[in-house]
């Protein structure tokens, strides 16, 4: 079976790994330098900074901002659950957005709708690689006074007008996972253009350090910092991530121009002037005579992984059901009855997508097999 996601590791990566284990260079240090370097170029900002992992790479953005305990931040429910934990981690509240049919992505009338005298911040993702409405978005933390907080850890490549996405908010973060655009097993990053918080961030990922280092500590903080061998993996797979995004590309508009054969599914909307990462390609099954499981089952059975990547949205998670109620920062923080939360749009995307792989590894021949078992699926 053709797998999912395929990380494209070459002879390059393992050489850079393998010379850096034997300068003994496993702490992070000159590769993480260079790639921080490279990446806030080819994103355009001017401060770009490693973490240990996307997650990592939120966490250090809200610990950075210094957000109120108690303070509301708006988001998606229909993304990785670490866009909301990470909300939770400093206790502050995450408020679940709906979505819009045709992009997934957060709708940004609806964070209108949402906005009270306690919100602080919004927290749009790029699901899947396609840039969120930046301009609207921003438009309303403008007006509302909020901070917007870019979760682009899909989005690689991604643009609008052909400025990169992590750049339109305060900070942007970004992950390194072993299935994204681009890899280091582990890892990730974050972006912002105003030095007083990349200073502070900086610190913070390495135990409240000075820029100086040494064992004067001047923040409660945490360690965040990546290993130098999977920053050099990270290093490489930065120099040739325009080529692995080309191919993406490729592999997606033929899966897209092929679904656009059928009524039965819907693709993300991709506006004008906005440049798809494409991370990631999940149709979403619109007609009730054909059942997603099944479709996935039967893409299985012709050997082309599929699944549902985000069948239950953060706000139907057993995690803010019921785990909230143990989280420490209840006792101090109200937290909404996400049990009451109705978010239909999110729900129905939810229930009925299904993944196509299109990664680099996929060869012109197995997508024209892809293709075919689509047709004789909805055809």
């Amino acid at each position: 079976m053709k797998n999912i996601a395929q990380p494209e590791i070459s002879d390059e990566e393992i050489s850079l790994v393998s010379r850096t284990i034997k300068a003994k260079g496993f702490v992070e240090g000159k590769n993480a330098r260079q790639l921080e370097k490279e990446f806030a170029e080819f994103v355009g900002t001017k401060h770009a900074i490693c973490t240990v992992n996307g997650t990592a790479a939120l966490h250090l953005a809200l610990e950075g901002l210094n957000i109120s305990p108690g303070k509301e931040i708006i988001t998606p429910s229909f993304t990785f659950i670490a866009s909301a934990n990470t909300i939770c981690f400093g206790g502050n509240v995450p408020i679940f957005c709906e979505i819009d049919p045709e992009t997934f992505n957060i709708d940004p009338e609806k964070i209108k709708d949402l906005i009270t005298p306690n919100t602080k911040a919004i927290l749009p993702v790029h699901i899947f690689g396609l840039p969120s409405d930046m301009k609207a978005i921003n438009d309303i933390a403008e007006d509302k006074d909020l901070i917007v907080i870019e979760d682009a850890c899909q989005a690689h490549g991604a643009r609008i007008d052909r400025k990169h996405v992590g750049t339109f908010g305060k900070v942007g973060c970004f992950s390194f996972y072993a299935t994204k655009n681009m890899i280091t097993g582990e890892g990730g990053m974050v972006v912002t253009d105003d030095d007083d918080l990349a200073n502070r961030m900086r610190s913070i990922k390495n135990h409240g350090r000075g820029p100086k280092g040494g064992y004067y500590h001047y923040l409660i903080a945490y360690n965040f910092r990546l290993a130098d061998p999977l920053a050099a993996i990270g290093l490489v797979q930065l120099r040739k991530l325009q080529k692995m995004l080309d191919q993406r590309k490729k592999n997606a508009e033929f899966i897209r121009n092929t679904i656009k054969e059928f009524d039965q599914i819907q693709v993300q909307k991709i506006a004008a002037g906005v440049t798809h990462g494409h991370y990631i390609c999940a149709p979403v099954v619109d007609d009730k005579k054909y059942n997603v499981e099944n479709v996935i089952n039967k893409l299985k059975d012709k050997g082309i992984a599929s699944r549902r990547i985000y069948s239950i949205p953060c706000h139907l998670q057993p995690t803010y059901l019921e785990g909230i109620k143990e989280w420490r920062w209840t006792k101090f923080v109200s937290y909404p009855d996400y049990s009451k939360i109705k978010l239909p749009v999110t729900e129905r995307i939810a229930s009925n997508h299904f993944e196509i792989p299109i990664h680099t590894g996929i060869t012109k021949q197995e997508l024209i097999y892809i293709q075919a078992t689509l047709r004789e699926i909805f055809g």
